[in-house]
């Protein structure tokens, strides 16, 4: 933790290391004074955000082997209403109490995009091209959705998602082969796939009531 006015290091904290560095940068959130962020190990860890002590952590992928650690992909963190929501590219969605690190409930869920949490509904997409709404409360699963079907079944296995967005009722997800699906939110079903570029695009971000995708070169500007 740095001042802003000066940049002196006001505190430090060290979680536990491992023998390689994660692939992922690793996501923080800020809640009612504690700094919450996930370790390498996929800990999730909350310490004081004027003492950087350790108030709780919460191992979630203690089961997993230790070669599969380090190639693991976690989502963003997201917090929403006194609740941390993220997922891994090992099986494995989490919500925890943000106040204590208690794991209110996990699902079988294969996924490390970004979740979108909307009046008590997450919804996010599994590697695998699966829309899948999830009720916040408990964890139950509501809807699952093939969002792939549109796509030849010989190329799915080749089709990978990148993030997405929930705008307009419509969801937009980003693959990496430069292409975006469109989701009907209300019923799960894709509407189209368009073409934006030959390269990885990013997940879609929206400012100002305009669509962006990056590339390796370049900012996209959807119409």
């Amino acid at each position: 933790c740095f001042s802003v006015k000066n940049g002196t290091e006001l505190w430090n904290f060290e979680s536990e290391k491992t023998l390689i560095k994660s692939l992922e940068r690793l996501s923080i959130v800020i809640s009612n004074n504690l700094v919450i962020f996930q370790n390498s190990l996929g800990d999730l860890l909350a310490v004081d955000n004027n003492t950087g002590n350790l108030i709780w952590q919460s191992p979630t992928e203690k089961n997993i082997m230790n070669q599969n650690i380090f190639t693991i992909k976690n989502s963003d963190l997201v917090l929403h209403k006194n609740s941390i929501y993220f997922s891994n590219s090992e099986n494995s969605f989490y919500s925890v109490d943000s106040k204590n690190g208690i794991i209110n409930w996990k699902q079988n869920i294969n996924s490390h995009l970004r979740p979108t949490i909307i009046e008590g509904l997450v919804f996010t997409i599994t590697l695998e091209g699966y829309l899948v709404v999830v009720d916040s409360r408990n964890g139950n699963i509501l809807r699952i959705t093939n969002i792939f079907d549109q796509i030849k079944s010989t190329k799915r296995k080749n089709v990978t998602p990148v993030g997405f967005i929930i705008a307009s009722n419509k969801i937009y997800l980003s693959l990496e082969d430069g292409r975006m699906i469109l989701i009907d939110v209300l019923n799960g079903k894709s509407v189209d796939i368009i073409k934006i570029t030959n390269s990885k695009i990013s997940r879609p971000q929206i400012v100002d009531n305009q669509m962006y995708l990056i590339k390796n070169d370049a900012v996209i500007k959807v119409n």
